[in-house]
């Protein structure tokens, strides 16, 4: 009779067990999606911060969402239907105000969660078409994008740095980076945008003749640069293996990339994808050269959008200062 009553006793406690792991579990293995583009940068900044925070965010599952553009995943982010999103200072500020590339369509709700590295990009041209600063742009074959979109904004900068025009040039319409990229694999457009460490940068390098180098700014274009990118640097780039395409002297753009969610996102979520940020930063700088700069004492940068109130909980345990 006693070992009845106690296999019964066991049996409740093992029900009663599944039962707290059931209602648990959920919370815990959270699928979250983060917003991202196609290929080139974008693409590989996603890949590595998906694969580190579902490894150490307990439980937490980021599944990249890629698309062709930014603009495509920033309203479903503000709206709530997108956890999580990656995209320029510029353009999340940009985005948040409803002015610049995001004129008119503001996106009150984002919030930030991390001010992630300095983003280093530019021009980048075959060696082949001795493009070497932006006034050698004149009569080449340029990428040409929707006005006020990112590779508009990038493009039009560039030309005027130049002391060029749009008519200066041979305008090839392009709807996204990812046609971009292989537009300039296959000889349609002179030049690409690109990152310096991005993977497309290798494919360039090795695909085409002659090799690729990345045009260079002069020390006095930053209003220039500014006024289209608020918040940018220009800045020389040292000459090392990583750096393809960087020679002596040459000066490249560079913003912080940025790391967002929406104001109604879950606070411990995160807290969770804040603090996996901070503490393996090791394994975020060995998925590649992006991450060479990354440095978490950092991540709460100001850009001008407010950050979350998960992002706050863990910047103020870890000592890290941010602008609410």
């Amino acid at each position: 009779m006693k070992l009845m009553q106690g296999l019964k006793t066991v049996k409740g406690f093992a029900a009663a067990a599944a039962i707290a792991i059931a209602l648990v579990q959920p919370a815990v293995a959270q699928t979250v999606a983060l917003g991202t583009t196609q290929g080139g940068a974008t693409g590989q900044i996603a890949t590595a911060i998906a694969q580190v925070v579902s490894l150490h965010a307990g439980g937490m599952q980021v599944r990249p969402q890629p698309v062709a553009n930014t603009a495509q995943y920033i309203p479903p982010i503000n709206a709530g239907q997108i956890e999580f999103g990656i995209a320029n200072a510029p353009q999340t500020s940009n985005a948040f105000g409803g002015v610049g590339m995001s004129q008119g369509q503001a996106a009150p709700n984002l919030r930030m969660v991390a001010a992630l590295f300095p983003f280093n990009a530019g021009l980048v041209a075959t060696k082949a078409g001795n493009i070497k600063v932006n006034a050698d742009l004149k009569g080449k074959r340029l990428p040409w994008f929707p006005d006020n979109s990112l590779g508009d904004v990038i493009m039009r900068a560039s030309l005027e740095a130049g002391g060029l025009k749009p008519e200066d040039v041979t305008r090839v319409p392009m709807p996204n980076f990812p046609r971009m990229f292989d537009a300039f694999k296959a000889g349609q457009i002179d030049v690409s945008i690109a990152t310096v460490g991005a993977q497309n940068v290798i494919d360039f390098q090795q695909s085409i003749s002659g090799g690729v180098r990345f045009v260079s700014f002069a020390a006095g274009d930053l209003a220039t640069l500014t006024k289209y990118l608020p918040g940018a640097t220009l800045r020389v780039m040292p000459v090392v293996a990583s750096n393809i395409g960087i020679e002596e002297g040459t000066r490249i753009f560079s913003y912080v990339y940025t790391l967002f969610t929406h104001a109604g996102m879950n606070e411990d979520a995160v807290y969770r994808m804040t603090k996996a940020m901070f503490e393996r930063a090791a394994d975020l700088k060995a998925t590649g050269p992006l991450w060479e700069e990354y440095d978490p004492k950092t991540l709460g940068t100001n850009i001008g959008v407010p950050y979350h109130p998960g992002a706050q909980r863990f910047f103020r345990e870890a000592g890290v200062g941010f602008q609410p």
